[in-house]
Parts: structure tokens; C-alpha cells; sequence
């Protein structure tokens, strides 16, 4: 099949570069000593997460593909920066899941578009025609179809929650007689008895008060600190392509929190906590590691207040001591006003198959694809051998046995390929069981979103658009990305510096990207009319 896709600009840098691009012409496809395609199968996952080749799912696999599969695993911090190489090469793996997103595929022509590939894995066929809102978000507005998604449907924990939690240690304030933060004063007030008078009683001045993730190198992603944003009656959407760029909508009026007031108060409280002690002065430029070790600690003494993250699950052992709460309201601001990131249909990237293979090892791929999504599989992929840590108890019932040791999962989580139909569900899920949970307690906030103020996930721009504000994206973060971990970290921030701050994103095209995706909402909801 030809590709249907243009080259876009970026591409044509690439070529002008003299750099080869893979899949641009055939090339000679790797087989094994019995004559068997080799696939290679690039996944994307966390240090928590078991290495795939250890798993009964690679023998079914193989088994389903009548192939040999090698797999390269890449952490998802080394994958941000290992990304950027990648695609400038070309060198894109016969398979990558997790690894590519819609802003790829506009940019770049590495990919198989699946959408008249579609009748050779029947599963995929019953998982779009069941979930439209899955193909929609594997196509672009042209229909083609450059990946095949997961989703968790109905054993999802995001059917009640963001995945975005504000948690505290809830031990912490019942011994110190405190109430949960309902404002930013009351916040710092929590903080500050976290800090000075020893809530986890071993005598030693180790609490960490609070901790806020590391701002990366392309925007806001999952968890990010300006989570607090909803505190100022500014609502986010961090885990939607636009949301993480600073995109809203109000109104249906498109706009960058990047440029607002609120934005600057976030980034003026946090650099205050700093001041004050109760963030690490480094919390921005530390290695990750040390707060992962702080957040578990040694599984018996807590060690941390307060963090932003998926469920009280975060903390290992130490869960139990830990509620997620509503965020507490910027000064100003009325509870009503506040808001928080929305519920979302546990739909995310999945698998994307290589350009240009020749017909055994294509037709060897979209094989694996299509059994990534049988019932079976797809439970194995997520938790774990089947029969040992998850187990199939008859009428799409499935029961989990094991699914972690300590933090270390025996599946692949969310980093494999999942379809759960609606017929299927899971029981014994802690985690599903935390996110129900956690979830419910932004309910109230969630409401206060207005029906014109959210923008829908699979809200795609077009290849140009795509193109013009990925490069102006280069130039605003890295810009302002560093500047801004500055002022929390060092301080700084002043009106002088925020005007000369506003002015360059200005300079650098956030205007034009905001016109971009007006345009983008727009055609989005009016095909969905």
C-alpha cells in the first residue's frame, strides 16, 4: 500500500539534512534461522513494570504471529529525550507502542496507515465499530489511521477519575489536629506543621512537606504542578495533546494559560513553599529517583505530605495514610470557582506499525495487533500471566491474583495493547479500587466546568497546523520551560521580567497557536454535531 500522507515540512528539513528516512523504500526485513519474520517490537514503560520478553504473552504472541519477536524496552525517561533522535533518523521500530502521538504522525511519514489494513485484524474492526471514539483517536481528520489505541473501558479507574490526584497524608494532619487545606493560606499553614513539628514521629527533621514534579522539556504533562491552577479557578487538561501545551477553551474561546495572571500566582506560591522550606530548594532539577524514594520511603515511616499523581497507590506500603483532596482555592477565589482536571475515556496511545514492510513481516505485525486485542491477551498484557496473576472466571469476568509486588507490576499496565469490552470486567483491581476512590473527591470541583470548557481529547490540528505549532512549540519551551523552573526555584519573577516573559512567547508564536487550535475545537465540534 502506498502512503497516503504528504511529507510535511519537517520531513523535507529531515531529507534536506541528507538524513535517510525508514520507510521512504523497502528494506530488507530480519527472519530467523527457521525462515520466521522477526518483529521488532519497541515499548515504552516505566522502571515498575516487568520486562515483556519474561512474560507468557510473548509465546502467545509468537505463537498468534507464527514469528519471532524481539523487544527493545525504553524507560519513559529516557524515552523524552531518546524520542527526538529517533525521529529525526527514522529509525522507527517494526512495531512501537506507547512511544508516538498524533503530533508524530502530522509531522512526520514513518507509519503505516491501517485504515485498509483493517479487514486483516477482525478484533480491530469489532473495537472501532464498538468504540468510535478509539478510531478517532488512532486517525487524523483525513481518516487515516496511524495507530491502533488501548483502551480500558470498563475495568478503567478513570471512569471515576482524572487520574490526576492531589494527595495527602491524612495520618499527618488527624495527629497534628489539623483540618484538610481548603485555600492556599490554609495550604501553607499545613505544610508549615509538616516541616516543624515532626507528624511521623521518629524524632528526626526528615519530613518532606511537599514534592512537584519536574516541569520536562515539551510542555505540561500528566501530574504537573500547574495542577494548582484549578485552584485559581482555571481548569486544565493536561493529559489531552492541547491541554499540555497550556490550550483551554471558555466559552468555546480558545486561550494559553501560559499568558494569564493565574499562572504567574502558581508559579509565585510555589516559589514562596521554596523560600520557606517546604519544598527541596532542587525539586525542579533533582534526579526523579529521589522522589520516588522519598514518596515510598522504607515502606513504615512516611516521609512526604503532600504530592500530584495517579492514586494513593503512589505510596506502596504507606497508601493507607494518604486521601486525595480537592485543591484548595487561590486567594480570591471562591470554592465554586474552583475546578478540576475532568474525567476522560481511558483511551491512549497504543501500537504503531512500521512504513514500507515487506508482506510477511507487515502481515506478521498486524497479526500481533490483532491478538493484543483478544479478551485473554489483552488482560495478560495488563496484569500478568494468564492462569498465574490473572485469571479468566467465565462470562467476560476476570479476576486478579496477584498484581504487584511491592510497586513491581507483573504486567504491562498501561504500556501494553488493552481493549476491554464492555462485557468484561475485573474484580480484585486495587488499583481500580483507589481510583473509584480518589476519584470521587473532585466530583463537586469537576461540575463546576462548563459544557463550552472542555476540549475533547481526540481534538486533532492538520498536518500544516500541526506543523507551524510544533515549531513555535520548540521555540516556547525551550524558552520558557527553563525560566519558569527559575522562578520557582530561585525567585525572580518580577513585573519587569514577566512583560519581557509574555512579549517573547508573543514573538514566538503562542498567538498563532491559539488561533490554530480555535480552528482545530471548532472543526472538532462540529463533526461531532
Amino acid at each position: 500500500m502506498n502512503i497516503k500522507k504528504k511529507l510535511v515540512a519537517a520531513t523535507a528539513m529531515v531529507l534536506a539534512a541528507g538524513l535517510t528516512l525508514a520507510g521512504c523504500g523497502a528494506e530488507k526485513s530480519e527472519t530467523n534461522a527457521d525462515g520466521k519474520p522477526v518483529i521488532k517490537i519497541t515499548l515504552i514503560k516505566r522502571s515498575t513494570q516487568i520486562e515483556a520478553k519474561k512474560m507468557k504473552l510473548t509465546k502467545d504472541l509468537e505463537a498468534a504471529c507464527d514469528c519471532e519477536i524481539k523487544w527493545e524496552e525504553i524507560l519513559d525517561t529516557q524515552w523524552a529525550q531518546q524520542a527526538s533522535t529517533v525521529l529525526a533518523s527514522g529509525d522507527v521500530s517494526d512495531i512501537t507502542i506507547w512511544g508516538y502521538n498524533a503530533d508524530n504522525f502530522a509531522q512526520y511519514n514513518y507509519w503505516e496507515d491501517l485504515s485498509d489494513d483493517l479487514d486483516q485484524m477482525p478484533n480491530v474492526q469489532a473495537y472501532f465499530k464498538a468504540v468510535p471514539e478509539a478510531k478517532m483517536f488512532g486517525s487524523d481528520l483525513e481518516g487515516h489511521v496511524w495507530q491502533v489505541p488501548s483502551d480500558y473501558g470498563n475495568a478503567s479507574g478513570a471512569k471515576w477519575s482524572s487520574g490526576q490526584n492531589l494527595m495527602i497524608n491524612k495520618q499527618w494532619l488527624e495527629k497534628l489536629g489539623l483540618q484538610v487545606p481548603k485555600t492556599w493560606d490554609d495550604l501553607t499553614k499545613v505544610l508549615t506543621a509538616f516541616k516543624t513539628q515532626d507528624p511521623n514521629g521518629n524524632g528526626k527533621a526528615d519530613e518532606v512537606p511537599m514534592l512537584i514534579n519536574q516541569l520536562g522539556t515539551a510542555g505540561f504533562g500528566w501530574w504537573s504542578p500547574f495542577l494548582l491552577l484549578n485552584g485559581t479557578g482555571q481548569n486544565t487538561q493536561v493529559i489531552t495533546s492541547a491541554g499540555s501545551q497550556g490550550i483551554y477553551v471558555k466559552d468555546g474561546k480558545v486561550g494559553n494559560w501560559m499568558l494569564s495572571d493565574n499562572f504567574r500566582s502558581v508559579i509565585e506560591y510555589y516559589h514562596s513553599l521554596i523560600k520557606a522550606g517546604l519544598m527541596p530548594a532542587d525539586v525542579l532539577t533533582r534526579d526523579a529517583s529521589l522522589n520516588t524514594a522519598d514518596i515510598s520511603s522504607d515502606g513504615k515511616t512516611a516521609k512526604v505530605g503532600m504530592i500530584f499523581g495517579w492514586n494513593t497507590g503512589n505510596f506502596g506500603d504507606l497508601k493507607d495514610e494518604y486521601e486525595s483532596i480537592e485543591v484548595p482555592a487561590a486567594p480570591g477565589v471562591s470554592y465554586d470557582q474552583t475546578t478540576w482536571e475532568p474525567e476522560f475515556q481511558d483511551i491512549y496511545n497504543g501500537a504503531a506499525v512500521k512504513a514500507n514492510l515487506d508482506d510477511a513481516h507487515k502481515t506478521a505485525a498486524l497479526k500481533i495487533i490483532n491478538e493484543f486485542l483478544d479478551p485473554d491477551i489483552s488482560m495478560e498484557s495488563y496484569y500478568g500471566d494468564l492462569g498465574k496473576y490473572i485469571e479468566n472466571k467465565g462470562d467476560g469476568v476476570y479476576n486478579v491474583i496477584k498484581f504487584q509486588d511491592d510497586l513491581s507490576t507483573f504486567g504491562l499496565a498501561d504500556r501494553g495493547l488493552t481493549w476491554v469490552r464492555d462485557n468484561m470486567s475485573v474484580t480484585g483491581d486495587q488499583d481500580k479500587v483507589l481510583a473509584e476512590k480518589d476519584g470521587t473527591v473532585y466530583k463537586t470541583q469537576q461540575s463546576h466546568i462548563g459544557e463550552k470548557d472542555l476540549i475533547p481529547m481526540y481534538t486533532r490540528l492538520s498536518a500544516e497546523d500541526n506543523t507551524t505549532v510544533s515549531n513555535n512549540n520548540s521555540t516556547i519551551w525551550n524558552y520558557a520551560l527553563p525560566l519558569i523552573s527559575t522562578w520557582i526555584q530561585d525567585g525572580g519573577l518580577d513585573d519587569a521580567s514577566w512583560n519581557t516573559y509574555i512579549d517573547t512567547l508573543k514573538k514566538s508564536g503562542i498567538e498563532d497557536n491559539i488561533k490554530l487550535w480555535q480552528k482545530a475545537y471548532d472543526d472538532t465540534i462540529a463533526a461531532s454535531k
